[in-house]
Order: C-alpha cells, then structure tokens, then sequence
C-alpha cells in the first residue's frame, strides 16, 4: 500500500530546509514488509463492500447558499438553506452567535426547520464553532461525510494559524430525520472526503519537523485509521518517510523510505 500512497502528497513544511539547502540527495528507500500487498488489496475490497450500504443518492451534489450578517453590529442569526438529498424537503439552518473574548464568532445553537414549516424540527446546541468574522458562515458546509448518499452539516470548530483545522459535524440519520454529532470525526483534523476510494484523507502537522497524512474508512458507524504516512527531517535535506498500515486490527509500521 505505501508505494500506492507514495505520492499522495507533498508536506508544506519542506519548504524552509529545501530552500535553505537546495535539492535533497536521493536515498534508497528500505522496502515495505511482506503484508502491503494483502492491506492493498483488502482495502480495495473494502470500498466496494462499503459502497453497497449506501442509502441514499451517492451522485446528488448538494447546493446551499448562506446569509452571514454584514459586520459586528448586526446581531441577526446566520441563515442558510440547502437540500441534503433531492427526495428530502430544502432545509433552513438558522445559526445563532455571538462575539467571543477573542473577536471572533462564536456560534452556540443552530435551529433546523423544512421549507413550508414554521417551527425548527432540530435544535442543536452546545455547537462551540469559532470563525473569524471573514469566514463566510462560520465554515458551513452540507457534505457527505460517511459516503451513504445523505448530505451531512459541519462547521469549522476554530481555526489555526497552521494548516491545522478542526470541524464540528453532525451526520444525517435517515431512520430518526435528524442530524447526530460524532465525536471521533470531530477530532481528525483538516479532513478531505473521497467518495470514490470511500476514504477520509488528513493532512496534518505537528511541528516545524515532522508532518503527515492519515487515512480513515467507516466501519459500523465508526471511522478507523488505516494508514499513517510521517514524514520526519533531522536537517535540510535528511527526511524519512514512514509507512503504517492497519494489519490484524493494528496500526503497524510497512516500511521507510524518502520523502519525496
């Protein structure tokens, strides 16, 4: 699997070395360990076997629109309004916020309401989503999340100043018709959804030095890390990637090789 991930991607954080030093001298990579192929070929399988649970349209692409209000004098709700699947009634979301001790928005409570009801059918609170003022409705996003064909509602949970950034997200539950918080999504940061692989992507950094990408799949609800890409520089042109693979319901080390 680490030679399939090996140009997944290309960690910012090389930059200042590679700038400082120039090119790096090429290393020979040390090979993967005797179980890559299997966890290859296993999460294959995998994503198509998880592709015959989805229930709702795996094609629907969602549109939504927000109204965000106009500066930090106006203390009108965020509203926005989207559909989340195309059989289902267009939703309205009304987020309520305030200023924190920071300046930046804070949104506590949203409000959820069908197009033609007067009443909310869904109050979510405790929402702890921080934004700054620019970020057009606090992150707002309808987007399938655990790939079952349902357009899913997060927030950004505060932003950083690297590429660090968490979500808050709550995913439809077609049999109740209400959104539901997952915790565990909510700590896997800068999160990318591939619909295609069934995947989770993270891109992550840690420190100045050391960076990486994990990948997520869904399992009964549950997301589960199986596989860890790290990349580690002892000085402008030494760094070592390292490959983990989950094996037997582990995440183990595959292999090394360069950072490239």
């Amino acid at each position: 699997m680490w030679l399939r991930r090996f140009c997944l991607w290309t960690l910012p954080l090389a930059a200042p070395f590679m700038a400082a030093a120039g090119p790096a001298h090429a290393q020979e990579p040390t090979p993967a360990g005797t179980h890559v192929e299997g966890v290859a070929a296993e999460a294959a399988a995998s994503a198509d076997a998880r592709r015959e649970n989805v229930r709702g349209d795996e094609t629907f692409q969602s549109r939504y629109t927000c109204v965000s209000p106009s500066g930090a004098a106006d203390e009108a709700p965020i509203v926005c309004e989207g559909r989340i699947s195309p059989v289902l009634p267009e939703l309205y979301f009304s987020l309520s916020w305030r200023l924190d001790e920071f300046g930046d928005r804070a949104v506590d409570t949203v409000h959820i309401r069908r197009k033609g009801e007067v009443e909310a059918f869904q109050t979510i609170e405790n929402v702890a989503s921080h934004a700054a003022g620019q970020i057009p409705g606090n992150g707002f996003e309808l987007i399938d999340v655990n790939f079952d064909g349902y357009h899913d509602l997060r927030l950004i949970a505060e932003g950083t100043a690297g590429p660090n950034v968490l979500y808050r997200n709550w995913l439809w539950a077609p049999d109740e018709e209400i959104f539901v918080g997952n915790a565990a999504l909510d700590e896997i940061v800068s999160p990318e959804f591939d619909p295609e692989t069934q995947e989770i992507v993270s891109r992550w950094r840690s420190s100045a030095a050391q960076g990486g990408v994990d990948i997520y799949v869904w399992e009964e609800g549950q997301t589960v890390l199986i596989h860890r890409e790290t990349d580690g520089y002892a000085g402008p042109s030494a760094c070592t990637r390292t490959f983990f693979d989950r094996i037997d319901g582990e995440l183990r080390e595959t292999g090394t090789g360069t950072c490239g």
